[in-house]
This record gives structure tokens, C-alpha cells and sequence, in this order.
């Protein structure tokens, strides 16, 4: 049996989006391998590793860099991993060698192109990947870049045609796996006052709101949603341990989102969405979704006036030709196979040089 390692993080400081898109990897690969990820621990991880039925190893977070390696490696050797697929900032060049050396097969997942990749197989299915400059510190590194690769859950792929509905009545809001800056507050106290416009002003393109707001298992900010929930007149479903958020996505009629990993879900199913960065390296993918005319950016989310959000939530709302162009270029450029395209590619190439073995 083929045994694959993921190594990744996960939590409230670093996010959950690394984590998320390995586990759509991981579950693109058949059945008859064996997947086990190498991760930090971390109670938010541990469980949603569970809750998808993959066996993990925690390491311990405190260990310098040399430690580390050490640990992995070890793991690696004893568990007889084959595949080894790494997916961190903190993981450099001089760190991928040293896997290189206890791994038949190599793959990195990473956002930028900051070294000379060692890697055999190297991903990133971000919009802007293929304008980045890489280069192979073997020579050999496949690179699979753009949207045709990105890591998406089955749940995105297959999905038909979206048709919007002219009247804009639910509003999805997700700021992705954890909310470190607070926003899913800012956002509903927001739409409070859009709904307090729409019907004082009996807009007839927007009706009184109902509200998703999706909670993700790394959010340490909890108890003030609930608080500013209660305090409000608008009707507002909280959604915990979500397995089909494509669901409510498709359900909606317009997103509030944070960048990242959901800027292509929402792409996938069709969702017009105003962004709200939550990190600095959400910012260059924002700025190509924007310049395809799938979302609208409004920068770091921290910086985002009240009134901006509600302003820019209300013309959106109001402009139905818009909201249907942002949601047929966001399907043309997502279709949710990326993560069985990855898996072909890699399994082909470990076929590949068992055989020349």
C-alpha cells in the first residue's frame, strides 16, 4: 500500500486554508492508500482531522528548527512513508532537502516562489501562479501552477451553471477557519444597517436579510459574536462544523468573505462576493480575482470602514448584471478538479520512477 505524509498547520494564528487544501488533496488519493498527517497540535486540527477519518502525528510545537527535521524524518522512516507533501511558510529550502534524502516522492504546496524548489512535484493553484518566476534546484520539479490545480473538496467540482436570483435575500458571511481580526462582528453589525437601509428606503432589488455566518474551528472571538448577534434585529443563522458549505453557498445570493482558499470556493459555486483580507498574503490573489471581475476587494479587513461595507454591500445588491458576470467568470475560471488533476500527476509519477527503480 502506497503510504502518503502530509505536513502541515493548522490554528488561530496561522489559519486553517494550508490544512483545508490538503485535506482535498488527501481525499482525492484512492482508497487503498495510506494518508497520515504530521501536524502541530492544535484542538481545532485535531478534530477536523478526525471528523475526515485521517490518522495524525503530533508534533511537539515548541521544537527548534533542527528538531523538527530530526522528528519528521524519524516519522518518515518508521511509518516507511513513500510520498511526503508539504504545505508551509515556515518549511525552506535546506528543510526539503533533508526530506528529499527519506521520501521516494516530493511535493510542495506553496503560495509564492521564494527559492529553488527540490521538490519532484511542486503546486500552486492560485490565480496568480503562473505569472511568478520559479526555478528547480534539481532541474527536474514538475510544476503545477494555476487554477487548473487548484485544491478544492470534491464538493466543488461538477457543479452546474449558476443562476442568481434578482431579488437578493440571504447573505452568506465566512471569514474562513478563524478570525483573528474580528471581522465576522464588523460584517453582521454591517448588513444590520444594510437591512435597516433596504427597508427604509424599500429597495426593490434587496429584501429584509437573512444571514449565514459560517463559525470555523479556529475562532477564539466566539462569545462576542454570540453577544452582537443577540443585540441585533436581523435574522442570523450561526453554522458550526459545516461538512457542505458549498451548500449554503449556492444557496445565497451574495457572499461577505475573507480572502484565501474561499475567494475559489465561491468562484466554483458562481457567489458573487465583496472580500476583506484577513493577511497580507491574501492580498495579490485578491487583486487578480478583482481584475477578473469575480470579486469585489475591499483591502485589509481591519482598515474597512463601517460605512464602506455597508455602501459597497447595498450597490452590489442592487445591481443584478453585475452579480451575473462575477458569477460566470468565477465558474470559467474554477471547476473543482484541480485536486484530482494533482493526484493523477502525482501518482503518475511515482509509477513513474518506481519503474526506472
Amino acid at each position: 500500500m502506497l503510504k502518503i505524509a502530509f505536513r502541515v498547520d493548522g490554528g488561530s494564528s496561522v489559519g486553517m486554508g494550508h490544512l483545508v487544501r490538503c485535506l482535498a488533496l488527501a481525499n482525492a488519493f484512492p482508497g487503498q492508500t495510506g494518508i497520515i498527517f504530521i501536524t502541530k497540535s492544535e484542538s481545532g486540527v485535531n478534530q477536523l482531522l478526525h471528523q475526515h477519518g485521517f490518522e495524525m502525528i503530533n508534533i511537539f510545537s515548541g521544537l527548534d528548527y533542527d528538531g523538527e527535521i530530526a522528528t519528521v524524518k524519524d516519522i518518515i522512516i518508521n511509518e516507511e512513508i513513500d510520498i511526503l507533501i508539504t504545505d508551509s511558510y515556515q518549511i525552506e529550502q535546506n528543510y526539503l532537502n533533508q526530506m528529499k534524502e527519506v521520501v521516494k516522492l516530493l511535493v510542495t504546496i506553496h503560495d509564492f516562489a521564494p527559492y529553488a524548489f527540490p521538490s519532484d512535484i511542486f503546486i500552486n493553484g492560485n490565480i496568480y501562479a503562473q505569472d511568478l518566476e520559479y526555478s528547480s534546484l534539481t532541474g527536474k520539479t514538475r510544476f503545477l501552477l494555476g487554477t487548473k490545480y487548484t485544491l478544492l473538496r470534491d464538493e466543488f467540482s461538477d457543479l452546474p451553471k449558476r443562476r442568481l436570483n434578482k431579488r437578493v435575500r440571504r447573505i452568506l458571511v465566512t471569514v474562513g477557519g478563524g478570525d483573528p481580526l474580528n471581522l465576522s462582528s464588523k460584517i453582521i453589525r454591517a448588513l444590520k444597517l444594510v437591512n435597516e437601509k433596504i427597508t427604509g428606503d424599500n429597495l426593490e432589488e434587496m429584501d429584509n436579510l437573512h444571514v449565514d455566518l459560517v463559525i470555523g474551528p479556529a475562532f477564539n472571538n466566539l462569545t462576542e459574536i454570540i453577544k452582537v448577534t443577540r443585540d441585533m434585529e436581523l435574522e442570523i443563522a450561526l453554522h458550526f462544523n459545516i461538512h457542505k458549505i458549498s451548500n449554503l453557498m449556492l444557496n445565497c445570493d451574495l457572499a461577505v468573505s475573507a480572502g484565501g482558499s474561499t475567494l475559489y470556493e465561491l468562484a466554483a459555486t458562481g457567489t458573487p462576493a465583496l472580500a476583506l483580507l484577513q493577511a497580507e498574503n491574501q492580498a495579490l490573489a485578491a487583486q487578480y480575482f478583482e481584475k477578473a471581475g469575480i470579486i469585489i476587494n475591499l483591502g485589509p479587513g481591519d482598515r474597512v470602514k463601517e460605512e464602506e461595507l455597508v455602501n459597497s454591500i447595498l450597490d452590489l445588491g442592487q445591481n443584478y448584471e453585475r452579480r451575473c458576470r462575477m458569477s460566470q467568470q468565477g465558474q470559467l475560471l474554477v471547476d473543482g478538479q484541480g485536486a484530482r488533476r494533482c493526484v493523477k500527476k502525482i501518482l503518475k509519477n511515482i509509477i513513474s520512477s518506481e519503474g526506472k527503480n
